[in-house]
């Protein structure tokens, strides 16, 4: 087949991006298009999890994000109404990152350009595939000024996120859906009090869900997921009833004091749940476009990341003579072998509702006491074990497993104060 392209990647934030870069620097010719110009911002949660702070370190666009300004994330702090909860945000010296996405998406697109020797156009929609003999063969694109153009590919990625048109011309198969949780809001407030060290905040009451990702100095993302039957109430005077509830949660009244919102709260009435068939015919899905969840578990960013590393490696093959069928179909098994376990603990977590008080009171009563609390830990290996839903056990002993060789020092939260 005559072909312009490889590839042809719809859709240029983190999951296209990523997936650009790679492919690139597999030596493949590379199209990426995207509606949006940029630098530019998109709906997002913005943590990027250990996990997908060492895909960045793979993609080689770690340093450039952290020359940004973007603080390394170290702690982790829990709040259980007005119980807290805090430790290293990684084992072994790791850190999560809260980027925003102008900067990022910027980036890892430079990288693709730069060093994959990827092509990309900005400001160019892509109108509909072309297809011959049941297979996908390329895509129509459009440009701003109104230009359309057939450009020929051996494959096209639909990376084009949460409403794909991509999925929707193939008509990529969806399983596993579950309707929108929890709608949310969010918004880059600057002049926040941080903790000494910076640390990403989760604060669980009145059945809401807060949280606290430091971004910049100075700067950070606090969003906060509410109940369906909220999100009128919270549309009529979203900035006023955000920040009364988040100046309710422990100590926020006073590290809010001096806080301004940059911008708008972004607003959402919810997040779709789906798993799809990521690929067929001369197509494949990644990202947002192929498998999506609620985000307050807060892995969209680094599941995506995930998927650009499988994903290349199987175009690469293909591309280099495998077998189409059996090369995306290891993509899929493997995509949903990883993720599957995340999505259903998503889904879980997102479902929950806050404890009973009774409940409540009684953690209260064991960190009334220090004794009490260290006892916690002799019984939380059984109690994990045996509560734990069973396709959420394999994936805590390995988190457990990643801090035998922790080294046992003092945060520097405590040091400061000492």
């Amino acid at each position: 087949m005559d072909t312009d392209y490889d590839v042809v990647i719809v859709g240029a934030r983190v999951a296209g991006a990523s997936l650009a870069l790679l492919l690139g620097q597999q030596g493949h010719r590379v199209l990426l298009i995207d509606r949006d110009s940029f630098p530019s911002d998109t709906l997002s949660t913005h943590l990027i999890a250990g996990f997908g702070v060492n895909a960045l370190q793979r993609l080689g666009v770690l340093d450039e994000v952290l020359a940004a300004g973007f603080r390394r994330i170290t702690r982790a702090r829990t709040w259980v109404e007005d119980c807290l909860f805090e430790g290293p945000a990684g084992p072994k010296g790791g850190f999560a990152l809260a980027p925003r996405r102008d900067a990022l998406d910027a980036i890892l697109i430079r990288h693709a350009t730069e060093r994959g020797g990827v092509e990309f156009h900005e400001r160019t929609h892509a109108e509909g595939l072309i297809e011959e003999d049941g297979r996908v063969v390329g895509v129509v694109t459009q440009t701003a000024a109104g230009e359309r153009q057939e450009v020929r590919a051996r494959v096209v990625v639909g990376a084009d996120g949460k409403y794909s048109k991509v999925a929707d011309w193939v008509n990529a198969e969806r399983y596993d859906a579950v309707p929108a949780l929890r709608p949310a809001y969010y918004g880059y407030y600057h002049g926040v009090t941080p903790c000494t060290e910076t640390t990403v905040e989760l604060f669980f009451a009145d059945n809401h869900i807060g949280f606290i990702f430091p971004m910049r100095p100075g700067e950070d993302c606090l969003a906060l997921e509410l109940q369906p039957e909220e999100f009128e109430i919270f549309r009529a005077n979203p900035r006023a009833i955000f920040e009364e509830h988040f100046r309710a949660l422990p100590g926020m009244a006073a590290r809010m004091r001096n806080a301004s919102l940059d911008g708008k709260l972004q607003g959402v009435r919810g997040i779709e749940n789906y798993l799809r068939k990521p690929y067929g015919p001369g197509w494949a899905l990644t990202g947002d476009a192929g498998y999506l969840k609620d985000p307050s578990t807060g892995l969209g960013i680094s599941d995506a990341l995930a998927q650009a590393f499988m994903l290349a490696d199987a175009l690469d093959s293909v591309l280099r003579g495998a077998d189409w069928d059996v090369s995306l179909g290891a993509y899929h098994t493997q995509r949903d072998k990883v993720m599957a376990p995340m999505y259903r603990w998503t889904l879980e977590a997102t479902r929950a509702r806050d404890a009973a008080p009774h409940a409540v009171n009684w953690l209260r009563a064991a960190l009334v006491n220090p004794h009490f609390t260290r006892q916690l830990m002799y019984w939380l290996p059984t109690v994990l074990s045996d509560g734990l839903p069973p396709h959420l056990q394999p994936m805590m002993s390995s988190m457990g497993q990643a801090f035998d060789a922790y080294p046992l020092q003092e945060p520097e939260s405590l040091a400061a104060n000492s």
